[in-house]
């Protein structure tokens, strides 16, 4: 019996909360032998997948350092290992995995899961970001095969290095049951808490919005933002949840009246994004509160699912208030997300994923 290519994916995030990797692993295992190579950043415990999963412990937890050591561990993982394709998430990950599959002869797959050297924590550290870019400069040109999240950022890569990228959106997989067409009782923010996010905009509008906040997800802002719960005395209105099992959303995403995402214009990372939680949120069928951006505009035109904000404190009272106070809208909003959520998903995202991987195994 002829054997399975081996996949190994490689991710500087915790395996057990990484939605858009457990989803792609999932998928290419029904053609491949999958593992999964992530860090131990929590105490939480694997759960069993069709794929394999490894966590790797490192005493560095951030930092120039940090990256270099998680490099070189993750370099010579790969030179030791059973392989014949390595699929590398970010540009944080894809050093290890250029250079490894050009000394040993094997096929490389970039995941870009965002404008990596666009992101906020670099735009204002431009003697870091310019480490990176060099990073970016010499090795996505060299590349065959790549994916991303969105088409905004495709065209940027395919515009700077002329390399094809596949659009793989985050959509989740679509799960026919029956959906409540009541409105919940709370408003959600579910993923990181860290810069960018509009979080303190958020926090601040609590003061004039009369629905309480749940916020599942954790980051660098976490104790800030509870302190700023504390300034504006709105405690008994924000519920911080910490960090959630992507098992533990799907409940808690549909029982609530409607879902925040609206982040911060802080470069082009952020700008051109299409993150996860607007996919979940419509796949609960539950209208959000978005920043205008592209992506969310060109969707918007095409299915209706959300009412704009910017990431003001003003803009989101406003839009929550128009969400509570116009009934008619609402319902028109949840019913277009009852339909959208039949066309993203992921058993249609999937297949362009599948069609490449046969290209690169040919």
């Amino acid at each position: 019996m002829e054997q399975q290519p081996r996949i190994i994916a490689t991710v500087i995030n915790d395996v057990v909360y990484d939605q858009r990797m457990i989803r792609i692993c999932s998928s290419l295992s029904s053609n491949y032998n999958v593992l999964l190579l992530g860090r131990e950043k929590s105490e939480a415990l694997t759960k069993q997948q069709v794929f394999k999963q490894k966590r790797l412990k490192f005493l560095l937890k951030k930092g120039p350092l940090f990256y270099l050591v998680y490099n070189i561990r993750v370099f010579f993982y790969l030179i030791f290992a059973r392989y014949d394709i390595v699929h590398a998430v970010d540009l944080d990950t894809l050093p290890a995995g250029f250079f490894a599959t050009k000394l040993r002869g094997k096929k490389l797959v970039y995941d870009a899961h965002e404008y990596f050297t666009e992101v906020p924590e670099l735009i204002n550290r431009p003697k870091v970001q310019n480490v990176w870019l060099t990073i970016e400069k010499f090795i996505i040109p060299k590349i065959k095969y790549a994916i991303t999240v969105g088409g905004e950022i495709a065209k940027e890569y395919e515009k700077k290095y002329n390399v094809p990228f596949v659009v793989v959106r985050n959509c989740p997989v679509l799960i026919e049951q029956e959906m409540s067409t009541k409105s919940g009782a709370y408003l959600l923010y579910q993923g990181a808490l860290n810069k960018g996010r509009g979080l303190e905009a958020l926090i601040e509008a609590m003061q004039e919005i009369d629905i309480p906040l749940k916020i599942a997800g954790s980051g660098d802002l976490d104790e800030e933002l509870k302190r700023l719960v504390d300034n504006f005395n709105i405690a008994e209105k924000v519920e911080f949840l910490g960090l959630l099992e992507p098992s533990q959303l799907p409940e808690l995403t549909q029982n609530a009246f409607a879902g925040i995402n609206v982040s911060e214009n802080l470069g082009l990372s952020y700008y051109y994004s299409l993150n996860n939680k607007y996919f979940d949120y419509i796949q609960a069928g539950l209208p959000s509160i978005t920043n205008p951006f592209p992506e969310y505009v060109a969707l918007n035109n095409e299915f209706e699912c959300c009412v704009f904000a910017n990431a003001n404190a003003t803009e989101i009272a406003a839009s929550v208030k128009l969400l509570l106070n116009d009934a008619s809208l609402y319902t028109s909003l949840k019913k277009n997300c009852l339909l959208a959520r039949q066309h993203l998903t992921w058993q249609l995202e999937e297949k362009k994923l599948i069609t490449l991987y046969e290209a690169v195994t040919k």
